[in-house]
């Protein structure tokens, strides 16, 4: 059949032979979450196999181009190619689009990634949106500092993006200097010429907007007046836990423990993996809110219509949807001379730091930093970088996390369901 871009993206699981390409195949599992380019070639009456990366990735043309030139290539050189034995000539052909889609498609088969995961689907929006229209088409090894310069440079005014965009180019480099696409230096590296051709007025990286630790009572009040929706509902929840917000959307009922009271979130649910699950102390309050939503055996607690994770967007909105104050940073919003909202990770975590040294309400001499610090589950900041450290604190951390729950509620009615 003739392979379509429209075909591509909704074929049904299964193996489709593209004729506009002989030996080019289109291999779709896992109910179209995994589709592949596969070339095919038999060589001494042995037939072979050689994977061409993700169709996400990789577009029909290019896939058809790469199937052409194995066609074209000799029985010997078609065996090195399945190989990996790759010709230095070769190499040097391929573009930085090229290399950086290989770089993605080795991320997904070393199982750094899921395919058509979150941070495989914003990894190939970063490229499409931010690096490959200024060095995409350049041969790898001929890009420059540069050239690096002049796409940073092109979003200097989005710090928290120009510094993932850096890391995502010096990442794709490294990999590909490994895989010997390139004999020269990482044009990327903060340490070389790259640092002399940026502006040097460094960018100012905006913290995400937070509440005073005075305002939070008044929101945690507001919020649990408009507990009807599942954003709200989450939100009420990600604050008296300290959780980032996909750890709370990604919450589900068998990850409960009621009769202990607490929340046992796995390693994928956090944002740093490497720290090992998270056991949440769950105070009083926040097992009666539970208890409330009428606790299920399992499945997602805040689900969507559809019973899906709820999408960050949505979760973001809870405080300039929320009745009853503008909810603003007042510290960001003197600083800037402007208004700055608060935003949901800044209030569950920000907020939260801030309140456990507040000196006003005496919790600088109340509460160890290092508790806090193991609440939001950061790695402990010594010497050894937390090698030697086992004791996880529970005891201490259900004390602050009671304590959190007690002063977010203040204001609200004891004698009101939340």
């Amino acid at each position: 059949m003739n392979l379509t871009k429209n075909f591509i993206a909704t074929a049904a699981d299964g193996l489709y032979s593209d004729s506009g390409s002989k030996g080019l195949y289109l291999r779709v599992r896992r109910d179209g979450k995994s589709r592949t380019w596969f070339f095919k070639r038999q060589v001494n009456k042995i037939k072979k196999e050689i994977s061409l990366g993700s169709a996400v990735v990789l577009p029909l043309s290019k896939a058809r181009a790469r199937a052409d030139h194995l066609r074209a290539l000799s029985d010997s050189d078609f065996l090195a190619e399945v190989s990996g034995k790759k010709q230095a000539v070769e190499l040097k052909q391929r573009t930085f689009e090229e290399v950086a889609a290989e770089f993605c498609d080795w991320n997904v088969k070393s199982g750094l990634w899921q395919e058509l995961s979150k941070d495989h689907k914003l990894f190939l929006s970063r490229l499409r949106n931010h690096i490959n229209p200024h060095i995409g088409s350049i041969p790898f090894d001929q890009v420059t500092p540069d050239d690096v310069a002049r796409t940073l440079t092109a979003i200097w005014s989005r710090p928290h993006t120009m510094v993932r965009i850096r890391s995502m180019i010096r990442r794709i480099f490294n990999w590909g200097r490994a895989k010997g696409y390139s004999k020269h230096d990482n044009p990327a590296t903060e340490d070389g010429p790259l640092q002399f051709l940026l502006p040097a007025v460094k960018p100012k990286i905006k913290n995400r907007g937070a509440l005073a630790v005075q305002d939070v009572p008044g929101f945690m009040k507001a919020l649990s007046e408009h507990l009807t929706g599942i954003s709200f509902q989450c939100g009420f929840f990600a604050v008296l836990t300290a959780t980032r917000s996909k750890t709370a959307r990604e919450a589900r009922w068998e990850q409960i423990d009621f009769e202990n009271s607490n929340w046992i979130i796995p390693p994928s649910q956090l944002k740093v993996a490497d720290n090992g699950p998270l056991v949440v102390p769950l105070a009083p309050q926040v097992i009666a809110f539970l208890n409330s939503l009428g606790p299920k055996p399992e499945g997602l607690i805040f689900p969507t219509n559809k019973d899906e994770v709820m999408t960050d967007t949505i979760f973001s909105r809870v405080p300039m949807e929320l009745p009853g104050g503008d909810w603003l940073d007042r510290d960001q919003t003197l600083q800037q001379e402007k208004p700055v909202r608060a935003t949901m990770h800044g209030i569950a975590r920000a907020s939260f730091r801030t309140w456990a040294q507040d000196d006003l309400l005496g919790n600088d001499k109340r509460f160890d930093p290092r508790i806090a610090e193991l609440c939001l589950h950061h790695k402990i900041n010594d010497g050894y970088n937390g090698a030697y450290e086992r004791n996880r604190s529970f005891i201490r951390r259900r004390e602050m996390m009671e304590a959190w729950a007690d002063f977010c509620l203040s204001a609200v009615d004891p004698s009101k369901d939340v």
